[in-house]
């Protein structure tokens, strides 16, 4: 079946750019925090289009929101495609929103065209996925998967110290347990790359063979806060200077170690004035790998970074880890099916693992599963300038449709 023919390329982008003006910032990009009222509006408007597009709506305990289209063998576990609407802070229009809304022109596409599937088929849009407002990321695929706890996620906090449990209730969207995805065929998720490789590859369509493991840790430096004036340079115990070196560090770890990649994203100083040597520093580090014997290897090495900086500098320094997923690979046959209907599609394409996290990760743990990468100019994400021009995010979804009716069967 010609898919190119089904997906309405238009709708499809005045879909993307009508969710992406809920939330929209100045510069044009998107601010839509999971739970905050710009996500309630968002989610509203998704019920909306899905009900029009003839789906069944429910909403589970964690807010997640499904649509979904009987099938003719209505017992058969359905094939499921989404993504999420949360935003981080300053974020971009394509992130999340695109796969949700393809997921959409799916079932729309579908319905058009008078094309029932075997299996039923299902829209996902997951709830705090982005961990911005509240950690961890992937936060309730974690507790549909059985990665996490649903008390995790209730007690979850942002900020302003407001839970994940209570901000579900304000906004309206805590459902029930029993709507919760208990099994599915296969899961389906397309999404911008985030990333350079396609574009500079030239690759419209990116087969994306698993995500890669990630540890979040701190690392937290005691030194001894001092006048800045009269406190001689040997006298110092500087957390500060001792935290730089920890993040020069991580950068020359990863040069040494080829398949990591590290980032001291985060930095908060103690007592964090102009005339006084700082005295503590919390410092958040990432690591990425796609191997879990190489993660654990990063793990040591900045273990032992952290001795040698706290001898150096007099201070004390204690690296701990606080959240981790580990390495993923995706279902051969998700990923075959992928592949097949983006070369019956006449489309470019390229192999690679995703260095992001993505709520495919922890649905992977539980049900076959597999993702869809289109491009980002620039290979820029987590922008405002984020970009993903109308026809990769056609190809995409048009790649998304094939592969769910290859999965789920016509009738």
């Amino acid at each position: 079946m010609p898919e190119t023919t089904l997906v309405n390329g238009e709708r499809l982008w005045d879909t993307v750019i009508a969710m992406a003006a809920v939330g929209r910032t100045p510069s044009g990009g998107v601010r839509r925090l999971a739970l905050s009222d710009e996500d309630r509006d968002a989610r509203n408007l998704l019920t909306r289009w899905l009900r029009d597009a003839g789906c069944a709506v429910r909403v589970d305990d964690l807010g997640n929101i499904y649509g979904r289209v009987a099938g003719e063998d209505p017992e058969a576990a359905p094939v499921v495609c989404g993504s999420h609407l949360d935003t981080v802070p300053t974020g971009g229009r394509f992130d999340g929103a695109l796969g949700v809304l393809a997921a959409l022109e799916t079932v729309r596409a579908l319905a058009d065209a008078r094309v029932q599937t075997r299996r039923p088929l299902e829209v996902v849009c997951w709830t705090n996925e982005e961990g911005a407002r509240f950690a961890p990321a992937m936060l309730a695929s974690g507790v549909v998967c059985g990665q996490l706890t649903l008390e995790q996620a209730y007690a979850a906090r942002d900020l302003e110290g407001r839970t994940f449990e209570e901000e579900l209730r304000r906004i309206g969207y805590r459902g029930s347990p029993e709507h919760r995805m208990r099994s599915a065929a296969a899961y389906v998720e397309l999404h911008v790359e985030q990333g350079p490789i396609l574009e500079r590859a030239g690759a419209q369509i990116g087969i994306v063979e698993g995500v890669e493991g990630i540890a979040w840790g701190w690392v937290e430096v005691t030194g001894q806060a001092a006048h800045a004036g009269p406190t001689p340079l040997a006298d110092r115990h500087d957390a500060l200077v001792a935290a730089s070196r920890i993040v020069l560090g991580l950068r020359a770890l990863a040069a040494e170690l080829p398949e990591v990649r590290t980032t001291a994203g985060r930095c908060e100083v103690t007592p964090n004035t102009v005339n006084v040597v700082p005295g503590g520093v919390r410092l958040s580090t990432d690591l990425r790998a796609r191997s879990g014997e190489v993660l654990d290897a990063a793990a040591r090495r900045l273990a032992a970074l952290c001795e040698t900086v706290a001898q150096r500098d007099g201070v004390h320094i204690r690296a701990s880890e606080f959240w981790r997923s580990p390495p993923t690979p995706f279902d051969p046959l998700v990923v075959d099916a992928v592949a097949e209907t983006a070369r019956g599609l006449g489309y470019s394409t390229q192999r690679l693992w995703a260095g992001a996290g993505h709520d495919a990760k922890y649905v992977a743990d539980r049900h076959p599963a597999g993702m869809i990468f289109v491009p980002s100019a620039g290979g820029l994400s987590h922008n405002e300038a984020e970009w993903t021009p109308k026809d990769d995010c056609v190809r995409g979804a048009a790649v998304l449709l094939g592969t769910a009716l290859r999965l789920a069967g016509i009738a």
